[in-house]
Parts: C-alpha cells; structure tokens; sequence
C-alpha cells in the first residue's frame, strides 16, 4: 500500500477482525545488535515510536520483558494504554533477531482515563545484510477496543509501519 524512501508497507484483513494487520520492512545502517538496543530501551521507546507519549520497562527476565506504552489518540477517542509482553530469540545460524510480541493486559493495573489494549500480536525481524546493514520488519495486528471506529485506525495502520521505520532510522543514527 506504500512504498517510499525505501521503506514498504503492506496490510492484509484479519479473519474475525475489521482491523487489517500491517507489514512494514526497511534496509537500515545499522547492526541487528544497535537496533535491538533500540528496542529494548523500552524507557525511550516514547522517544521515536510514533504518537506514543510515555514508555516504561516494567520487568525483564532473561528474554521475556514487559512494557507499558501509552498511545495517543486523536479528540475525541480516549488515549490508549498497552503492556505488551516481548520474546527475544536469536538464530544462531543466520544472527537473525526475532522479537515477539504480544498484549499482557493483565501484567500491569489498569490506569484511569486510558482504554487498556487487549489484543495485540507482533514481530519485529531484525535480518543482518551485513556488519553495518539489516533488513527490519514489523507486523503488528492490534485491536485497540473502546468502540474506535475501524475506518480511523485502519487509516493509521499503514502510517504506523511507515513512521515507526523512519523514525528508527533516524533514532538508531543519533546512538
């Protein structure tokens, strides 16, 4: 559905769903190891994921950590709240970073004013195309409940891959 400064964004529908599921992949200048710093650092996560206003790490073990983000959303939707539960695995054949991610809205209270997420199901796919050079990819589905229209975040599914890409360019370049 776009394709610009090398970064490609696809969707797709979800069978039971009206929201459709994003795939967005992009070469960046960077090690898979400097991009997953990136993402780990879930405390700065606010700092170039997009529309997101406040990131946490909440706990981690060993390749299992727990976040908490808070998306914001457009007058007059309610704000967003996630704890996304995230699985790092590495190949050890190929270097290739895998990290999966899914919703653990129970991990964490519930906070006032915010709609909790309850649905979520992602993968960001760190591919290493050489020393300074990896092919990144993520898809997310989320639903993010509260009776949001389906058309408004199904506009934002294909500017949250092709944003959250630019922006990890940009943000993988300044570390």
């Amino acid at each position: 559905v776009r394709e610009r400064d090398g970064i490609v964004v696809y969707t797709r529908p979800v069978e039971g769903s009206g929201i459709r599921e994003f795939k967005g992949s992009a070469v960046v200048s960077a090690s898979t190891e400097r991009i997953r710093a990136l993402l780990r650092d879930a405390d700065h996560f606010k700092d170039w994921f997009p529309n997101t206003s406040e990131s946490r790490l909440l706990a981690r073990e060993g390749d299992v950590s727990y976040q908490y983000s808070v998306l914001d959303a457009p007058w007059p939707v309610s704000d967003r709240d996630n704890v996304f539960r995230s699985e790092t695995a590495i190949d050890p054949t190929n270097g290739e970073v895998a990290i999966r991610v899914s919703a653990a809205p129970d991990y964490h209270p519930v906070q006032p004013d915010r709609v909790r997420v309850r649905r979520a199901l992602g993968l960001w796919l760190l591919e290493p195309l050489g020393e300074a050079q990896t092919r990144v990819t993520f898809t997310m589905h989320l639903e993010p409940g509260g009776g949001v229209p389906q058309w408004l975040i199904n506009a934002q599914v294909v500017e949250t891959p092709f944003d959250a890409l630019t922006n990890l360019r940009a943000a993988v370049s300044r570390r």
